[in-house]
């Protein structure tokens, strides 16, 4: 009997799906409005913390799922304008060591094209690669600093500690792999991956055990915008390093970037750097960034460290 594979799509706006029977669009944040779109279905069913959308992101999809689907062996998770890409599958191994040449991160194309075959994003040849592996996520990022130095780039570096300080004592086997992950200089974002069902419920009940203890540390009122998608991207790290450790057969690919999803409107992705240390700002549009500086080159690092340095 052939695996049965589920590969959830959250949007939290109305976007086109790719034709792929293995893709299933689910609407995220449900609860905060009373929009609906068509063909869809809602995280906010049955067990659920769709409320929580505006700082869980994605991850109320993933909660929902993990509660409310209990019927497939490979469980999936997309962005409705990101989707892996299974054209490159790079095997993985226990000490982390990609086993095939490197390739970039991800490729951008304007919208999601309908001959998805030539992306390695047809169903059947996904049905032949998944199961040959326990945990695909997406390829590794390469940073100019370590994981940990690169959050609090952005972010109050007292909520990373307070997060990793939950890691250690909730589950002390996972403090060294937190530790080698938060040294590293390879990021893996996004909260993207694919998992064999019982892997992923032992990551789904670690990782929202670890946030629902973060939530009670900070208060649900001192939570500020998406915090809890950021800080599960750096648990998925861990999650990923712990359990590749002790054997998981994994995989990472690269991914695809949409920039029309079929909602119309400016495809262009504009983003503001601050120039260094000074109170210039400047406006550029990464597509351009992206085909100047590749992700993973040494010229995109040098430019990070340029445009991040303190």
């Amino acid at each position: 009997m052939e695996d049965k594979i589920g590969i959830f799509v959250a949007c939290h706006k109305w976007t086109k799906i790719a034709k792929n029977s293995l893709l299933i669009p689910i609407q995220v944040g449900a609860a905060l409005t009373e929009e609906r779109y068509p063909g869809m279905i809602c995280d906010n069913t049955g067990d659920n913390i769709s409320e929580k959308n505006k700082e869980y992101c994605e991850l109320t999809a993933q909660y929902w799922v993990w509660k409310n689907a209990d019927y497939y062996d490979y469980y999936g998770f997309f962005h409705y304008r990101r989707y892996l890409s299974f054209k490159e599958v790079i095997p993985v191994g226990e000490n982390g060591i990609v086993l095939k040449k490197k390739i970039r991160p991800y490729e951008e194309l304007d919208s999601i094209p309908e001959d998805l075959a030539k992306y390695g994003l047809d169903a059947e040849l996904m049905e032949q690669a998944i199961p040959d592996y326990d945990l695909i996520t997406v390829l590794r990022e390469k940073l100019d600093v370590t994981v940990y130095q690169q959050f609090c780039q952005y972010h109050p570096k007292e909520n990373l500690d307070v997060l990793l300080d939950i890691v250690e004592k909730r589950t002390p086997e996972y403090a060294l792999a937190a530790h080698e992950y938060m040294g590293s200089k390879n990021i893996y974002y996004m909260n993207m991956y694919i998992m064999k069902r019982d892997l992923f419920h032992v990551y789904m009940s670690w990782l929202f055990g670890i946030l629902n203890e973060y939530e009670n540390v900070k208060g649900t009122q001192n939570l500020e915008p998406r915090i809890m998608g950021y800080l599960a991207e750096r648990l998925f790290g861990i999650f990923y390093t712990y359990q590749r450790s002790k054997g998981y057969e994994c995989a990472e690919v690269p991914y695809l970037k949409f920039y029309d999803t079929g909602e119309g409107g400016d495809i262009r992705n504009i983003r503001v750097f601050r120039l260094g240390s000074s109170k210039y700002e400047i406006k550029v549009d990464m597509r351009k960034i992206n085909k100047l500086f590749p992700a993973g080159s040494r010229r995109r690092l040098l430019l990070r460290s340029f445009l991040l340095k303190k």
